[in-house]
């Protein structure tokens, strides 16, 4: 029998707009599983007007949309939580990757140091011996870098050194991709519309290319000290 609950409409004015803002949510909500989602949607067989958690605004099939975003396209920060939401939820756009300067420099991993060292923000050069196994004669200031000419250098090569560009990019947050440049203090939250979801599923696909080529990066920069001195004389050579 279908919940008597579900058709109440509130008759104070306050809480009649957030009964209809909720069922206009609902019905977006739904309508977007339908499209980007169809052949679930035809072998769903979880009723529409089902809610096995009572104090959660997503009804079950809304619940299974959600989850299907966050499989299958980009990830959903919320969805583990999803069943005690109370209110509808926008798409948050959080961080991906650590915010290496709110954490303990000393715990992030041999490759993250290595890199951001290289780019002036970790250690100074006297403790490069003692870090990386050597210490390099120069280091070019970050501020007299070509980004441009080390991007052009670095394709020359073959992986992993191709990605050193990226890889710099991802800690310095200036990929140009929103789920990696996005930082606690720049999220954001997105409406839940079809030109959103297609826009962040796409750039979550390269951002995920770009996480695989920064840790196959990442673990070459781990193998040898020679591996180590060749980003060194990469970087130098875009020197301005």
């Amino acid at each position: 029998m279908i919940s008597l609950e579900l058709f109440k409409i509130p008759i104070i004015c306050k809480e009649t707009i957030i009964y209809l803002e909720n069922l206009s949510q609902k019905a977006n909500l739904l309508s977007l599983y339908q499209k980007l989602f169809p052949e679930q949607w035809n072998e769903s067989i979880t009723p529409l007007d089902r809610k096995a958690h009572p104090d959660c605004i997503y009804s079950d099939r809304e619940i299974e949309f959600i989850q299907l975003v966050d499989s299958n396209l980009f990830p959903v920060e919320f969805v583990d939580e999803i069943e005690a939401c109370d209110k509808y939820e926008y798409i948050p756009i959080v961080p991906q990757i650590i915010e290496w300067w709110e954490n303990d420099f000393e715990d992030l991993e041999t490759s993250e140091k290595f890199l951001l060292s290289v780019m002036g923000n970790g250690y100074q050069l006297e403790y490069w011996e003692e870090k990386f196994g050597f210490e390099p004669e120069y280091i070019a200031r970050v501020e007299d870098i070509d980004f441009q000419k080390l991007v052009k250098i670095c394709n020359k090569f073959k992986s992993p050194l191709q990605y050193l560009a990226t890889s710099l990019s991802i800690l310095d947050y200036s990929t140009g991709n929103i789920w990696l440049d996005t930082t606690y203090e720049t999220g954001d939250w997105w409406d839940w519309t079809e030109e959103n979801i297609v826009f962040l599923a796409q750039k979550w696909q390269e951002a995920t290319i770009m996480l695989d080529q920064f840790q196959e990066l990442s673990d070459w920069i781990k193998t040898s000290v020679a591996n180590r001195n060749k980003i060194i004389r990469i970087w130098n050579k875009a020197a301005k």
